[in-house]
């Protein structure tokens, strides 16, 4: 598959073949799959998932413990219970960071890269000042590599 193909698949990119996107750590352009998928769920199933005993609550469960269950497939994850879906990568890793960082003690050390996306300091840095432990970064070379 080459790249025109591949941006075909994504609507927004396929009606401009000059655009160039680079902010998708904050905000990922969506391929026309994922957007008929979610058209179709407003249209036919949207409901509270888990939430009731009615149809197309039950629908809604279905729909959302299928999606589960194909994340875990791909990732090859032991169990659809061990995905967690949140609105965005911030979203995710501030989850991440208040819940391992609640572990924390003073003086444990969090290591993260000179060249982390800023989402993903803040809340390594939060949980730092809540815990009294350290921030420390691992500096990277000249090509951008951690050696």
């Amino acid at each position: 598959m080459n790249w025109t193909e591949i941006r075909n698949d994504f609507p927004l990119l396929a009606a401009d073949p000059e655009l160039v996107y680079l902010d998708s750590a904050a905000t990922t352009q969506k391929p026309r799959q994922v957007i008929d998928a979610v058209r179709r769920y407003y249209e036919q199933d949207n409901a509270n998932p888990l939430r009731g005993l009615y149809e197309l609550s039950q629908r809604a469960t279905e729909v959302y413990e299928n999606a589960r269950e194909a994340v875990r497939r791909f990732i090859g994850a032991e169990s659809a219970e061990e995905i967690i879906f949140t609105r965005n990568a911030t979203e995710s890793l501030n989850l991440v960071g208040y819940s391992y960082g609640s572990l924390l003690k003073p003086g444990d050390e969090i290591l993260v890269s000179v060249m982390e996306h800023h989402s993903n300091l803040i809340p390594w840095q939060q949980a730092a000042q809540r815990t009294g432990a350290v921030l420390r970064f691992i500096e990277c070379n000249e090509e951008g590599e951690i050696t």
